[in-house]
């Protein structure tokens, strides 16, 4: 024969699923209504969750505080039952859940009986005189408020629950880890310890995720575009190459060198390349970290010789020079061979085709396109032609000649860029017809060598 208290929790599991239908609906009335309070306001809800009280759970708690002293019909349980329904509204932080709760008293009425009515919906009724966050039996506080909705004349017990990202997961930890364990002995006090460093622990993670999400926040409404500045964006990119290398070359090697430089330049490349015009930057963003992650835990040996799949050639004379001088030593000047291991890594695929491209962002870096194609304009096409060609060519060889990787540094480059159009502009006003260019450009090539040469030895 079976212990009375048996038949009350058959009893009371049975009109749990009788009255499924009605404790449904009242969760959908009650999660519309907490959304719609909180959706205009200034702290950002994550998202709400839900759920009515499963019959093996309420069989538990019905058992675990001795509901059966006290009720003698399943209609007594589900009065006495606060959690019948469980609605909680997740936020980013812990100093988010203050604030929602702040938000909640401006949408309910004086206290009546001990419970304030929602000014939306009369039929909601939330506990306001408990006192917040309420101290739980392990030490921990929460965000926990009692309340019921009037379905008809019937009342449908709720709590409500608010919750920062840790404290979620802490829910979870403790609920799946520590409170469905049967083997943890809950008494011993260095368990106790244990569990309460790691607690301590997820509210020191959740300070530092708030402090990144505020400078993001920052950075975004400065380029709301990328999500971050263009300077800020570089310099991570700039990073997160500079750190692959520094892996990477360890592994090879067993040391590494500096590369802030050339990470600097390769990052350039990378935004005017895929970010720029980009219509679609944040995936291709996300595309470069997944890679430069896959890159990690990839073999980038730098012990080993690249290749270009053919003869390199451009039809640039500042390309192809510079071009045909990297190909020669690609494998022969470490340094060199480095940078277009990591070039060549950065951006998979074919390396002559990332050759060609680089080389072409270079010389539009030190050559502006646009106002290049404007100077000479009072000579015949072919000659102006034949002297840009000549200037631009004058560059890769003062470049060439310099026999250092640091003329791809940023600084440098600019120096280039602004020497240049000086000195292109200068020659350009004082030559209004062909033979005044032919006559002028070998002088002015010997004068822009120099200049160059100074940069490059500095």
């Amino acid at each position: 024969m079976r212990l009375q208290l048996f038949e009350l929790v058959d009893k009371s599991t049975e009109m749990l699923r009788m009255k499924q239908p009605t404790f449904q609906y009242v969760e959908k009335k009650v999660v519309e209504v907490f959304r719609r309070i909180l959706s205009d306001k200034d702290v950002d809800s994550i998202a709400f969750t839900s759920r009515i009280k499963s019959a093996k759970s309420l069989k538990e708690k019905m058992i675990r505080n001795k509901y059966y002293l006290e009720c003698h019909t399943p209609e007594d349980v589900f009065l006495m039952l606060p959690d019948l329904i469980g609605v909680t509204v997740e936020c980013r932080f812990i100093s988010d859940e203050n604030k929602i709760y702040q938000q909640l008293l401006e949408h309910f009425k004086p206290y009546v009986q001990g419970y304030a009515q929602c000014i939306e919906d009369d039929q909601l009724f939330l506990n306001l005189n408990m006192p917040q966050p309420q101290t739980q039996r392990n030490g921990f506080t929460l965000y926990r408020i009692d309340g019921y909705y009037l379905f008809g004349d019937e009342r449908v017990n709720f709590e409500f629950q608010i919750k920062a990202l840790v404290h979620r997961f802490w829910s979870e930890i403790e609920h799946q880890v520590v409170y469905k364990n049967p083997h943890i002995i809950f008494n011993d006090r260095f368990m106790k310890s244990v569990l309460s460093s790691i607690h301590d622990n997820l509210e020191v993670v959740d300070h530092q995720l708030q402090i990144v999400y505020e400078q993001m926040m920052v950075q975004s409404a400065e380029n709301s575009d990328f999500g971050m500045s263009e300077q800020g964006f570089k310099s991570f990119l700039a990073k997160s190459i500079n750190d692959l290398y520094s892996i990477k070359m360890v592994e090879s090697l067993g040391f590494t060198t500096d590369f802030k430089k050339c990470s600097a330049i390769l990052s350039q490349y990378i935004y005017i390349k895929d970010f720029l015009n980009s219509e679609n930057p944040h995936y291709r963003m996300i595309e470069y970290f997944e890679h430069f992650n896959l890159l990690k835990i990839s073999n980038l040996d730098f012990t080993q010789p690249i290749y270009l799949e053919k003869q390199f050639y451009h039809s640039d004379p500042f390309c192809d020079e510079l071009g045909r001088y990297w190909q020669s030593i690609l494998n022969e000047d470490y340094e060199w061979h480095v940078f277009f291991v990591m070039l060549f890594a950065v951006e998979p695929g074919n390396n002559l085709e990332d050759f060609h491209l680089f080389l072409e962002i270079l010389r539009n870096l030190v050559v502006e396109k646009r106002w290049y194609e404007t100077v000479f304009s009072e000579c015949s096409a072919l000659v102006g032609q034949m002297a840009k060609d000549a200037l631009v060519h004058c560059i890769a060889k003062c470049m060439i000649k310099s026999g250092k990787i640091d003329f791809i540094y940023e600084e440098k480059l600019i120096r280039v860029m602004e020497v240049f159009r000086k000195h292109v502009d200068a020659l350009s006003s004082f030559c209004s017809d062909d033979e005044q260019l032919e006559k002028l450009l070998p002088d002015s090539l010997k004068h822009l060598e120099r200049k160059l040469d100074a940069i490059f030895s500095s």
